[in-house]
């Protein structure tokens, strides 16, 4: 019984031992905090909260070397995530649940860190980790991050594989995974810019999250993306009638249904149609957009579009976007959702030819729910009552009522149940972009004027060095379109621009599509967020100086999509094309990677082949081995340094302390967990140098 206590201590002692250093262990615990950095903003605030208490608690455990939990406590914590996961995103699967799920793996898998497999097991997890944060953005600060996180891993790497040293610093390490990356830099070049593309149509679709508009506009609907500065796309125009910034509408959808409070787009909106005919083709507007991902169908183009969406990096450029009732612009039906930046081209015209507008349309945009509140329909009988039959008059009419009858432009509205519109016309008068489209479509619906609520975005921040607009999803904005029979086509209304001239005069649609931005509130005022960084409270050329590195960003990120992420294979076949691969470029580079890939092979086998340098040590011993044949004792194939100097020693037993040395010397200098010092070898060399003078003695008294 008294073995028992030694018997039990024995694993613990045996794991401590083999448990890495402080310095690696330190080292590995923070850079995978490092690499959790770009998913902060993606990860649950549970499981953010969660990793830094667990490995706090496992900094400790190894600060004082105590024991590790056991692999089935290690389980149930797994088991306990797997179900916190699955009751927070329904599912394990896909991007936004893998990733959490994958770093909270990683936490509890530090309960078990034990020895170097263990550690490479973390560091090959956390390469997954720290490259899954490009699933959620490819800008080029995240990818540079990136990049410097895959370096400090391979460093690590190195460490784990070289041996835990302490003589091993971190900047060491760090010198010879750069020289491994430097020497995959050529191939890795080669191999982007030639490597034969194929259809983009492949890439990896993730749904987990619908990012800016929605098709449903109901208060607040809209008011939610104000204070989102995230990019929705970025447009270069070209053409000789360019809009100005404040006259720039993207549209997105037509709303044709009005219902229970909320605007849909109704069965109309699905009709395809042919694209209208401009009015002056001198006033074509050409728009190359690349638009973030959005899970959605629908694209952008100014008013009003002329053309189809054309995406040449796709197979069939022409037939990857429809045209649809409401002069908009979408995906085709055979097509997924945007669930990946795409770029594309379309053409818009300032004035569009007449237009006709058929009995279905008209019924259903004077289309309205049968209960509607009395007070909303008594409103709208006495604004057209001041002028009846004419429509012009009626829109002026409720455009006084809105800029007199002391509403406010919030994006904070409040109240948002069905029951809004009497409330915000007679109590709180107070909304943001959609609770005024929303209304002016209701009042012109009520006295039979075709109405429809347009959504999209206004405006945007241009760029000189680069000369395109950034629209932000803080640029969402709601509009209308009312149908004049006089002028035979739709006519954009925008309410909240008409809020910002403060006139008595009447007002044209004309000016209602035009609003400086020094008159007063606009949508661009409404959309800024002041706040101290949005330069509201910094001197002015700390402000200015802050304007010129965003703008500059804009231009280098820029830069990098059109090299990097719309290099498609039109843009590889033009580049092959101009280097002299001929027109067969696809098969052309492929025999060429096909070559350049067993040139590589080719050196790497050679490089395999190639023998080391040797050692002093290894010099030394091998004359040692030598001398010994000569004498008799030859060194066989399968021995060993202590094996042979062993035997050695038993010929020689007036220097077997000697011999013997010279074995332990060697076999730490070959299998020993840390270096020899530079003073070995010329401590062999003189332990070689006694035994050839004893041996020399030898034969001289044999002689003798």
């Amino acid at each position: 019984m008294a073995h028992w206590p030694a018997l039990l201590s024995r694993p613990v002692r045996t794991e401590i031992n083999n448990r890495p250093s402080l310095t690696l262990f330190f080292l590995l615990v923070g850079t995978y905090l490092l690499t959790l950095v770009p998913h902060v903003e993606q990860l649950p605030p549970w499981i953010s909260v969660s990793v830094v208490l667990a490995l706090s608690v496992r900094v400790l455990l190894e600060f004082y070397r105590l024991p590790l939990p056991s692999t089935t406590f290690c389980g149930l914590l797994a088991i306990f995530l797997l179900i916190a996961v699955l009751f927070q995103f329904h599912t394990v699967l896909g991007r936004d649940a893998g990733t959490a799920f994958m770093a909270g793996l990683l936490a509890i898998k530090f309960f078990e860190l034990r020895g170097p497999r263990d550690v490479a097991l973390i560091i090959f997890s956390c390469f997954f980790v720290v490259m899954s944060a490009l699933l959620y953005s490819q800008v080029v600060e995240l990818f540079i991050y990136c990049l410097i996180m895959m370096w400090v891993l391979t460093a690590l790497l190195l460490r784990t594989q070289m041996g835990d040293l302490p003589e091993d610093r971190l900047l060491r390490m760090l010198t010879l995974s750069a020289h491994i990356f430097l020497q995959a830099l050529p191939l890795t070049i080669f191999l982007f810019f030639f490597f034969p593309r194929i259809s983009r149509t492949f890439q990896l679709s993730f749904d987990e999250s619908n990012i800016g508009i929605t098709d449903r506009v109901e208060p607040g609907s809209i008011a939610r993306l104000a204070d989102d500065d995230s990019e929705a796309m970025r447009v270069t125009l070209t053409g000789t009638a360019l809009p100005s910034t404040d006259t720039m509408y993207w549209r997105a959808l037509v709303l044709w249904r009005y219902e229970a409070g909320a605007w849909t787009q109704g069965a109309l909106a699905f009709q395809s149609e042919n694209p209208p005919l401009p009015l002056h083709e001198s006033d074509e507007v050409v728009q190359d957009i690349t638009v973030w991902p959005h899970n959605k169908k629908w694209l952008f183009a100014l008013d009003h579009p002329i053309s189809q969406a054309i995406n040449s990096a796709e197979p069939s450029p022409s037939t990857w976007a429809v045209f649809l009732k409401g002069n908009i612009v979408q995906l085709s039906y055979g097509s997924r959702t945007l669930d990946h930046k795409e770029r594309y081209t379309v053409t818009s015209d300032v004035l569009l030819a007449d237009e006709v507008l058929s009995k279905s349309e008209r019924e259903i945009s004077t289309q309205l729910p049968d209960k509607l509140n009395p007070q909303v329909q008594t409103l709208a009988d006495q604004l057209y009552a001041q002028h009846p039959g004419d429509q012009q008059a009626y829109i002026n009419a409720v455009f006084h009522y809105f800029r007199h009858g002391g509403f406010v432009y919030s994006s904070a509205p409040g109240r948002e149940d069905p029951d809004w519109l009497p409330d915000f016309l007679f109590k709180s008068k107070t909304g943001f972009c959609e609770h005024y489209a929303s209304a002016f479509a209701v009042l012109m619906r009520m006295e039979q004027i075709p109405a429809r609520v347009v959504i999209g975005y206004h405006g945007g921040d241009y760029n000189p060095y680069r000369n395109f607009y950034i629209v932000r999803q803080s640029n969402a904005h709601a509009w209308d379109e009312v149908w004049s029979d006089a002028k035979k086509h739709w006519v954009r209304i925008d309410p909240t621009a008409v809020l910002s001239t403060g006139e008595d005069a009447p007002i044209s649609p004309s000016a209602a599509q035009s609003n400086s931005a020094d008159e007063g509130l606009s949508i661009q005022v409404a959309h800024h967020r002041f706040t101290f960084f949005s330069g509201a409270y910094l001197p002015g050329w700390m402000r200015r100086g802050l304007q010129e590195v965003e703008l500059r960003r804009q231009q280098v990120e820029a830069d990098w999509d059109d090299w990097v992420f719309a290099y498609d294979p039109e843009t590889q076949t033009r580049l092959a094309q101009a280097m002299g691969f001929g027109r067969q470029t696809m098969a052309t580079l492929f025999l060429a990677c096909l070559v350049a890939a067993g040139i590589c092979v080719i050196v790497f086998q050679k490089w395999l082949k190639r023998k080391p340098p040797v050692s002093p040590v290894e010099k030394l011993y091998a004359a040692f081995c030598r001398n010994m044949a000569q004498r008799g004792i030859p060194r066989a194939t399968w021995e060993g340094p202590l094996a042979y100097t062993g035997r050695v020693a038993e010929a020689f037993p007036e220097k077997e302390e000697a011999i013997r040395s010279v074995g332990w010397i060697v076999a730490r200098s070959r299998y020993g967990a840390s270096p020899l010092g530079p003073a070995v070898p010329d401590e062999l060399k003189s332990f070689l140098n006694l035994i050839t003078a004893s041996q020399a003695a030898s034969s001289s008294r044999e002689r003798n």
